[in-house]
């Protein structure tokens, strides 16, 4: 049975919902690629809460909702084992992260049943200026982990010099930015999603925020399916959607 998604389940929406509550409604083995930046936690947060708000901090301390490292590991765990679950044998997945976490999820994916393969590290050529009282250098540098459910069955090569575990663009500015604050650009996501599946494909984005993973989809062709519990997201990223043309894209 073609990729066994429920009739009523629909495709290319993005479900205004907790992603481990719409996952249980997913059966097994039902998706070809993850391709998704779930939230942040900064630890580093705790003792500079009057950073929090600085216009040159933007994305550090963002997320409040997890109390503790500890709660927020959990939470990434419960949503690679559901990940993992609806995979099909051969799916890939990447994930963004940041560098406090990287080991962590590395071995979380592996836990969840997953194979780590690489971490790719992404930079950005016009990163927010570090503060200068902090002493810090710019975060420059994103990480994204590249992981399997075995094997991967789908990988479309490139030219040698964009197999790279490296990537180089901007952060998202002009015409492609919205309000999300830590909005990928499309030039991030579509190569990955490129190697990664093939056409008519479904990729799950269980933290949808401003749609840049559905945009990539339909830019390259492929199917999605989206969570995400902020509705001021999900209206941004429909709004996107509604927008969308190949022509536009390309003018970005």
């Amino acid at each position: 049975m073609k990729n066994r998604i429920p009739d009523n389940f629909k495709l290319n929406t993005i479900h205004n919902q907790s992603c481990i509550d719409g996952m249980k409604e997913l059966p097994d083995e039902s998706i070809d690629l993850i391709f998704t930046d779930p939230p942040y936690y900064q630890y580093r947060a705790k003792n500079v809460k009057s950073l929090k708000n600085h216009k040159d901090v933007v994305t550090e301390f963002e997320f409040d909702e997890f109390q503790s490292e500890e709660e927020y590991l959990e939470f990434m765990n419960r949503v690679l084992k559901e990940l993992f679950r609806i995979s099909k044998p051969g799916a890939s997945g990447y994930m963004f992260c940041g560098d406090d976490f990287v080991s962590y999820l590395n071995k979380m994916v592996e836990d969840a049943g997953f194979q780590f393969r690489k971490v790719i590290h992404w930079h950005k050529t016009n990163p927010f200026p570090a503060i200068y009282s902090r002493k810090m250098f710019s975060n420059s540098m994103e990480l994204i982990v590249h992981f399997s459910k075995g094997t991967p069955k789908t990988w479309n090569h490139k030219p040698v010099n964009e197999m790279h575990n490296f990537i180089q663009t901007p952060i998202c500015m002009g015409k492609e930015r919205t309000e999300h604050k830590t909005q990928k650009p499309l030039k991030v996501c579509v190569p990955f999603i490129e190697i990664s599946s093939n056409e008519a494909d479904i990729i799950i984005d269980p933290f949808m925020g401003s749609g840049s993973t559905a945009i990539a989809a339909l830019t390259t062709k492929r199917n999605f399916i989206g969570f995400e519990i902020s509705k001021k997201y999900v209206d941004i990223a429909n709004q996107r959607i509604a927008e969308f043309s190949p022509e536009k894209v390309n003018q970005l």
